[in-house]
């Protein structure tokens, strides 16, 4: 007998996904084929799809998008509606994994609601404000915004 030591929504799909113990998946989310650490919170209306791997103390707001190849280390946070994007040669139409690109969120980065972001890294502690559309990577502690994301200033650390 398979005792879940996580919470699941009952209108929350989750097929052949490893989902660490005290996380919490919460209503109409969609996850398939990837990783979940420990006392994570997937929010309401999140797509999570396979080969993501999602690191310790993670939070995924609502209505966000996570597609294949991203990996998302500890106590980031990632907002709500936040769309990642792997494919760059196709325009997002290709079903070839061979035309899809990696993503990093490092360790402590926050993503702000409704970005949208490229195949980049994105470093320890930084922050993407809100609408921003990250084309570039973004180094450890540094505060980026706009379309396309620039840096304003570093965290002190």
């Amino acid at each position: 007998m398979n005792i879940e030591n996580y919470f699941k929504h009952e209108t929350a799909l989750i097929n052949d996904c490893k989902i660490g113990e005290g996380s919490k998946i919460w209503a109409f989310a969609n996850l398939y084929g990837c990783e979940i650490g420990k006392d994570c919170m997937i929010g309401s209306h999140v797509e999570i799809q396979n080969k993501v791997k999602i690191g310790d103390k993670v939070r995924v707001q609502s209505h966000s998008f996570i597609c294949s190849l991203v990996t998302i280390e500890d106590y980031a946070l990632i907002f709500h509606g936040v769309m990642f994007i792997n494919d760059l040669l196709k325009n997002g139409m290709s079903q070839d994994p061979k035309d899809w690109f990696p993503t990093l969120v490092k360790k402590g980065a926050i993503i702000g609601t409704h970005s949208t972001i490229f195949p980049v890294t994105i470093g320890e502690y930084a922050t993407v404000g809100a609408g921003s559309v990250v084309t570039k990577s973004v180094p450890d502690y540094a505060v980026v915004v706009g379309n396309p994301a620039r840096i304003i200033k570093y965290k002190e650390h």
